[in-house]
């Protein structure tokens, strides 16, 4: 039986495999049997033990079913898997899960399973990346209505827009580089963090099992690894699905009939956009990132709270954790991946936003500021003057440069500036430029080399 929608309608397999239950046990086991290999290596074990540990590790011969009859029975989910490897173990029964505490085994497998999904995050991130490029290529000269407080304001390109948003995505990939580092951390120090039952040697034991694992030790830790990584992963990611989000809205807004300057792709053969007006063209895809973005936001919260623990610890971050880790970073990728397909499919309709800037003349009232200041008059003078002209025309249901040419007020222009003036495409500044600059960003921090990992 299916209750939660992840199971059935949101996320990718590839991604929800990592998080599986047979996912998490084989990261566990994976921790046991390198803490017995960093053990023996110590001379903590008899190497004979680590070999047998490492033999039925890498057979699969423990069971999820296994563990779970044993888990009914002690109630103990850690303590279920130790007694089912024990149960395979021959040599290495007497030594299995020596001298640590379940969330050495917890944690340190958590952060394996969230050095797995990296890799999907890193591609998630580099698709956008492409996807926007393309488009920042493509529209970097269609103009188009700048929009402020959702009202008309001058021109820009749309590749500017994407420009912006790319930037944005840019700087993801610098936070995800760098935050690896931190974030990909596991321990070996007992159930009060000081190690002292794997004795002299506790800090070299825990510094192999992290080397061979590829995680980064904690330097100093509790019973479980220091929760401001887990909040630091989150705000990562909330950073990265807040600007999913952006985009997606921006996306929706676009797509309103009355502005009607791009669409999400429709297949107008067989897809439905409503259940009772047949004629709807619905930004579904762009809803639902909205949607999930929202939601993956929210389990940062508990994290906060979990990461407040009595003493050296308490299972108060328990089961939050196992819903925020998983279900933040399978709805991320879901997100992610969709925004992903929404931009290589975004139709883009550079006509219609020439008209919609056409049809304005009110948004050159910028360009008419800086001309008169150039021309000699007084900035803030040229600023009331074009103002009061707005306000005139606005109620007079007339345009902008008519009601300034009536007026007199653009006498002291030369005819050349006030025939450039009157088009809205010749004033769009440095947009080209700046798309340009940003595709270079990006190329540059594409051909550079994942800074800080593990």
């Amino acid at each position: 039986m299916s209750i939660s929608p992840i199971e059935y309608r949101y996320g990718r397999d590839a991604v929800k495999s990592i998080f599986s239950e047979e996912s998490k046990l084989r990261h566990m086991l994976s921790v046991e049997k390198f803490l017995a290999q960093a053990e023996a290596e110590q001379n903590l074990i008899p190497r004979e033990a680590y070999i047998d540990i490492e033999n039925v590790v890498d057979s699969n011969a423990v069971k999820v079913e296994r563990v779970r009859e044993i888990e009914a029975e002690i109630r103990h989910d850690v303590m279920a898997i130790v007694r089912a490897l024990t149960e395979k173990c021959h040599d290495g029964a007497g030594y299995v899960h020596f001298g640590v505490t379940s969330n050495d085994i917890i944690d340190t497998a958590t952060a394996l399973q969230i050095k797995e999904f990296y890799v999907y995050l890193q591609d998630d991130l580099s698709r956008i990346q492409k996807a926007m490029s393309s488009l920042v290529r493509e529209h970097e000269n269609s103009v188009m209505l700048g929009r402020t407080h959702g009202q008309h304001a001058s021109p820009i390109t749309f590749g500017l827009k994407m420009a912006v948003y790319l930037s944005e995505f840019n700087r993801h990939v610098v936070r995800v580089r760098e935050t690896r580092r931190r974030i990909l951390a596991g321990k070996i120090m007992g159930p009060v963090g000081t190690g002292a039952a794997l004795g002299d040697a506790a800090l070299e034991i825990q510094d192999r099992v992290m080397e061979l694992l590829g995680l980064v030790p904690e330097n100093a830790s509790s019973q479980v690894v220091n929760r401001d990584r887990y909040v630091e992963f989150l705000s990562v990611i909330n950073g990265i699905v807040t600007s999913l989000e952006k985009v997606a809205t921006e996306i929706r807004n676009l797509q309103r009939p009355e502005i009607g300057e791009v669409s999400e792709f429709f297949d107008v053969q067989k897809q439905v956009g409503s259940s009772s007006m047949p004629s709807k063209v619905n930004p579904i895809n762009s809803e639902n990132v909205c949607s999930i973005s929202r939601l993956v936001r929210s389990f940062i919260i508990p994290e906060y709270e979990g990461a407040v623990t009595w003493h050296e610890r308490d299972l108060t971050n328990s089961a939050a954790e196992r819903f925020i880790i998983p279900y933040v970073c399978i709805l991320s990728d879901h997100a992610m991946v969709k925004m992903a397909e929404i931009l290589e499919t975004l139709l883009v309709f550079p006509d219609r936003m020439l008209k919609n800037l056409m049809d304005d003349d009110f948004v050159l009232s910028e360009r008419v500021v800086s001309e008169l200041t150039r021309a000699g008059m007084p900035r803030q003078d040229a600023h009331e003057l074009v103002r009061e002209a707005s306000m005139r025309a606005q109620s007079a249901h007339s345009t902008l440069l008519r009601t300034l040419r009536d007026g007199g007020y653009m006498k002291g222009l030369p005819s050349s500036v006030q025939q450039e003036i009157s088009d809205p495409r010749s004033f769009t500044g440095s947009a080209a430029r700046i798309c340009r600059r940003v595709i270079e960003e990006t190329m540059k921090l594409n051909s550079e080399k994942d800074g800080g990992g593990t």
